[in-house]
């Protein structure tokens, strides 16, 4: 049988199975209800929608009543703050509403669920009230703890946390280790915002090759280590100032060590408090430098003290259409305001019609301040694993993708067999 005929009798087979199905997921269309969408990447939805049933979920935003849009921070203690944006369509237009929940870093994939659904059913009170739906929803108030005083944190709002990762693969003529431990202190608070981190990675390649007539062996090894203290204080909702200590070690780098106390200056043009929507913030910072080198630089130096700045912007727009950021930033040294780098970097993520997206990202440097480069040539080894930084004029990188979904507005099911991704026929056609 001929691999035409045989796709013939499965489009066939699937044209007549699909209305006895059809007529089974019609009856999952709730009449009068109003349709969501959720906009929400990292979401469990199947979870959402067996928690909250009383409303229709469709596929695209341009479909909804009500477009819930999921805005993510971190907080001070590693946890997230999320920020629900219920934006109002159709005949919710203008009935805008938001709603904001924290999780800690403790808590489970199934508290943060609960959290989240929580969230979801008091934004959507307001819009289920006003529909034909709303004689089908109920709504209960826990009972109130009694408080005999004032919560106390024990900690005064500092938070520890101490990792240690591994990765590990290889084969017959090949393998490849990686560890990475670090410990990391935070307080957080309206008024100031301390983050100390120390991090530690050892990463080792090892080669066989047969070149005819022997057994080549190559190893190579990289570490590095680093401190980065940062104390910030608060101003007012436009402006920030604090300092930043920072020192590192590194075997492809070439510096044995570099540290460095910068004084940093921060002006965000809208408001703080607008941060989880938009941003567009200005920073200038200057920074004492001592380095001390493995081998002798280029320019014939073992170490060096050097001060350095650096001017920075970022734009950062969250809307119902898509998301964009962009960053420019300029650095160079006073000893030789020749030696400089520029590097901007942007994404952008666009819903642009119903069912069309777009998305792009991209970073450009142009690299004049490579101070710490050895002397000397690298040899193949070196340069095609990688052990020693390259001399380079610039560096790029980028990307983007783009996906057009059509079909059925509505998305109520939830089916789990076979995993959330499904399964179906495969068809191989080869000569």
């Amino acid at each position: 049988m001929s691999i035409a005929r045989i796709l013939f009798y499965v489009v066939i087979a699937c044209v007549i199975a699909s209305p006895v199905y059809s007529q089974l997921d019609q009856s999952l269309i709730k009449e009068g209800a109003p349709k969501v969408y959720i906009d929400c990447s990292l979401c469990d939805i199947n979870y959402i929608k067996e928690q909250i049933q009383i409303v229709n979920y469709v596929n695209d935003r341009k479909d909804s009543d009500v477009h819930i849009l999921f805005v993510s921070q971190r907080t001070g203690a590693s946890g997230t703050e999320y920020s629900l944006f219920f934006i109002g369509q159709n005949q919710f237009n203008g009935v805008n509403d938001t709603v904001k929940f924290a999780t800690d870093q403790t808590d489970s994939h199934n508290g943060i669920r609960e959290k989240t659904v929580n969230a979801l059913k008091i934004g959507l009170v307001r819009y289920i009230g006003k529909s034909r739906v709303a004689d089908q929803m109920t709504i209960s108030f826990a009972v109130p703890k009694q408080q005999s005083e004032k919560p106390k944190d024990d900690w005064d709002f500092w938070f520890f946390q101490a990792s240690l990762n591994s990765r590990i693969n290889g084969e017959e003529r090949s393998n490849y280790n990686w560890f990475n431990g670090s410990f990391s202190a935070n307080r957080v608070t309206e008024d100031l915002k301390i983050n100390l981190k120390l991090s530690s990675s050892y990463s080792e390649n090892n080669f066989k090759y047969d070149d005819g007539s022997s057994i080549i062996e190559i190893k190579s090894v990289s570490r590095n280590q680093s401190f980065n203290g940062t104390v910030y204080f608060s101003l007012n909702d436009h402006w920030s100032w604090g300092f930043n200590a920072y020192a590192f070690r590194s075997t492809y780098s070439n510096i044995s060590f570099s540290g460095y106390l910068a004084a940093a200056l921060e002006y965000n043009v809208f408001p703080y408090s607008q941060s989880n929507a938009r941003q567009l913030r200005i920073n200038y910072r200057i920074s004492p430098t001592y380095n001390r080198y493995f081998e002798e630089t280029i320019f014939l130096k073992t170490n060096e003290g050097l001060v350095s700045q650096e001017l920075s912007s970022t734009l950062s727009i969250i809307e119902p259409w898509g998301s964009t950021s962009l960053t420019l930033t300029g650095a160079n040294y006073f000893h030789d305001m020749n030696k400089y780098e520029i590097e901007l970097f942007g994404t952008v993520s666009w819903k642009i019609v119903k069912g069309l997206s777009f998305s792009v990202y991209g970073g450009y440097s142009k690299i004049r301040n490579q101070i710490s480069l050895p002397r000397g040539s690298a040899s193949l080894e070196e340069v095609l694993l990688q052990r020693r930084q390259l001399e380079t004029g610039y560096s790029y990188w980028g990307g983007f993708g783009i996906s057009y979904s059509f079909g059925s507005i509505y998305n109520n099911i939830v089916n789990p067999r076979f995993g959330n991704s499904g399964s179906g026929s495969t068809i191989i056609i080869s000569n």
